[in-house]
């Protein structure tokens, strides 16, 4: 599959998902609004995506958790073509 370049965030979010089948924040530590372009893909666009706590340490030795959101294989078609309607613009 083919896809062109992403042209604002919510496309780069939902790229990386079609492309490795799962994103999350420490896919995109310089955007501060990954879990809004989550929720959009999830609310307004319908994208079904499975979330899993996962927990790490930093390098303070401080437990923390974070989602990792997976797309499922039978999701990609629905998302190649959500990502195709919502990469049109800059905004």
């Amino acid at each position: 599959m083919e896809l062109s370049t992403p042209l604002n965030y919510r496309a780069r979010v939902l790229y990386t998902l079609i492309e490795k089948g799962s994103a999350s924040l420490k896919d995109f530590p310089y955007l501060a609004g990954f879990r809004t372009r989550i929720s959009e893909l999830k609310r307004k666009f319908n994208v079904n995506l499975i979330p899993t706590v996962v927990t790490d340490v930093d390098k303070y030795g401080s437990h923390y958790y974070y989602k990792h959101h997976s797309l499922p294989p039978e999701e990609v078609n629905n998302a190649i073509q959500v990502y195709n309607l919502i990469n049109k613009s800059k905004n």
